[in-house]
């Protein structure tokens, strides 16, 4: 019987030890298979940004390091770092084809001025990198960082009469003063070109250690920024508004959100910034009405019935875009899309008399058919006059008139407002409404619109589709 038993558990260890070799080699195979993908997806997108004669990433990171790793103590080298300016204004006006054309052209005129020997490899898109051997003094390099530039700068022809100039920012950086390896070089040449970007792009900076203080911590973002572009990494979430007065949902606001593969969820205040300085904004109002138009209509077919309008930011420098209405005009054909179910959302309203280009953007966004929001907070007794003059349909207030100690003075503004709204036409939207007693105040000052985390947070569109499905906002008015 004690053999028995023996043999049983001798049997029964057998199994578990069977059951762990293999849950260890299926998670190596697993592993494996994961860094082989990984690996391939990697050759494959260096493959798509081939050009001829120019090395790939991996190709001038392979050199650079075997440089470094054969380095004596007199051994010294420079790299030109370039980026050319807002590139994504190229791709949204000619498409991705032409604009690789048109890289193609750019970067035959670069190595028509480097000297023999030169190599020259593309990082990105739109950003590539030169290496320079100890042969060339700093003199020397910053000469031919000129000639690069203005080879970058020379006129395109491309069809018809559609010519182009192309801008860069250019940054240098030397071994080993601003780098012992290849990773802390290009990490000056990234800070380096941010802050040349920052301050408007188509220079030249040699970096120096004071720029790692003016970078700071959004250097790192501006380069994953390009990276979260080509891997969808930014996602729409989607805030309601509702009517208190009909107990229905009057709207959604559309918020951007970076899907951050380290940090996880980023506010745009992490990186709108940084996206007005590399005229990546103007891609993310592209991408946004095209993200908001593809969920408007996949809701409209969930709800047939409901009449929800979508809501979405531009700002200023987005305004100051002349392209913008055509561009706009183009994605709404696309999708067979009404634009009077849009509402564009304008903030800093006061800075707009200075500005004719923003005017006449709003004007013939109003004559496709979009709903204009502006920021009533963003208003005074002065500019009240303007608004009048300028074809709006809603005023948005925040909830500082709903606060005590904001009391007097931001809640006679308000009534001001709301009178002034109303003797219009125009709808009053009171946004931030945290509480049960903010809303019955929003009430007594007849705003019937309302939006805030009273009745949710910024729901993901298939959370939003839950949200009006159950209409959870009903309990709480």
């Amino acid at each position: 019987m004690n053999l028995f038993r023996i043999y049983e558990a001798s049997q029964g260890m057998t199994i578990v030890l069977f059951i762990i070799v293999l849950v260890v080699l299926l998670g190596m195979i697993f592993f494996l298979a994961q860094s082989f993908f990984k690996e391939r997806k990697k050759i494959l997108e260096e493959k798509a940004l081939t050009i001829e004669g120019v090395l790939t990433r991996s190709e001038i990171h392979s050199v650079i390091s075997s440089y470094i790793a054969r380095s004596n103590d007199q051994l010294q080298f420079s790299l030109v770092y370039i980026d050319l300016d807002k590139f994504t204004d190229f791709v949204n006006a000619f498409g991705k084809k032409e604009s690789e054309k048109i890289i193609e052209r750019i970067i035959k005129n670069v190595e028509y001025v480097l000297p023999k020997g030169v190599k020259i490899s593309r990082m990105q898109n739109d950003e590539f990198l030169i290496f320079l051997s100890m042969e060339f003094d700093r003199t020397e390099v910053v000469d031919l960082a000129n000639k690069v530039k203005n080879a970058i700068g020379k006129q395109i022809k491309l069809f018809g009469d559609t010519q182009i100039n192309a801008t860069a920012s250019i940054a240098i950086a030397f071994y080993p003063v601003h780098g012992s390896t290849l990773k802390d070089l290009l990490n000056s040449l990234q800070i380096a070109t941010y802050i040349i970007k920052k301050n408007g792009g188509d220079n030249i900076r040699v970096y120096s250690e004071e720029m790692s203080d003016q970078g700071g911590e959004h250097v790192e973002y501006y380069y994953q920024i390009k990276h979260a572009i080509q891997h969808k990494e930014f996602q729409l979430f989607y805030h309601p508004m509702i009517d208190v007065k009909n107990n229905d949902i009057y709207g959604v606001e559309a918020l951007i959100r970076w899907n951050h593969p380290e940090h996880g969820l980023l506010s745009p205040f992490k990186f709108l910034g940084i996206m007005e300085q590399s005229g990546d904004i103007h891609w993310i109002g592209l991408w946004g009405l095209e993200s908001l138009v593809k969920t408007y209509q996949e809701l409209k077919q969930v709800f047939p019935k409901k009449d929800i309008r979508f809501s979405m930011n531009l700002s200023p420098k987005q305004l100051m875009n002349q392209s913008l209405p055509e561009d706009f005009q183009k994605i709404l054909k696309k999708y067979r899309m009404n634009a009077e179910h849009i509402i564009l959302e304008i903030i800093e309203f006061a800075v707009f008399e200075r500005q004719e280009t923003i005017f006449n953007n709003i004007k013939h966004l109003k004559e496709m058919g979009f709903n204009i929001a502006i920021d009533g907070f963003g208003l005074d007794y002065a500019t009240l006059s303007k608004a009048e003059k300028m074809d709006i349909d809603i005023i948005k207030l925040d909830n500082e008139f709903l606060k005590e100690s904001e009391a007097y003075m931001k809640a006679k503004f308000a009534t001001l407002l709301v009178d002034f709204a109303h003797k219009n036409e125009y709808k009053v939207i009171s946004e931030m409404i945290e509480t049960k007693e903010m809303m019955d105040e929003s009430k007594n000052y007849n705003i019937s619109i309302m939006q805030g985390y009273y009745f949710t947070k910024p729901l993901s569109a298939e959370a939003l589709r839950g949200y009006i499905g159950t209409e959870a906002w009903k309990h709480l008015l």
